[in-house]
């Protein structure tokens, strides 16, 4: 599974579920960084997953967006 291999595996999931920008730009260069960035973006458009958290390397706003929703 894609998930396995993820770069945010071991990291602390409240970088990603958070809305404050710090931790939102944390998150991304964790996303940056990631192998399987492509896929876990696709798994949340597919899901339709827009809330606010940083998915993807993208927030649930930019993932709406190309989303075209």
């Amino acid at each position: 599974m894609w998930q396995d291999s993820a770069a945010c595996k071991d990291a602390d999931s409240n970088l990603f579920l958070s809305g404050v920008a710090s931790r939102i730009e944390k998150a991304k260069s964790i996303c940056a960084t990631c192998s399987v960035v492509q896929d876990c973006l696709a798994f949340a458009i597919r899901n339709e997953d827009f809330e606010p958290h940083v998915y993807g390397g993208m927030t649930g706003v930019e993932r709406k967006r190309l989303a075209g929703v």
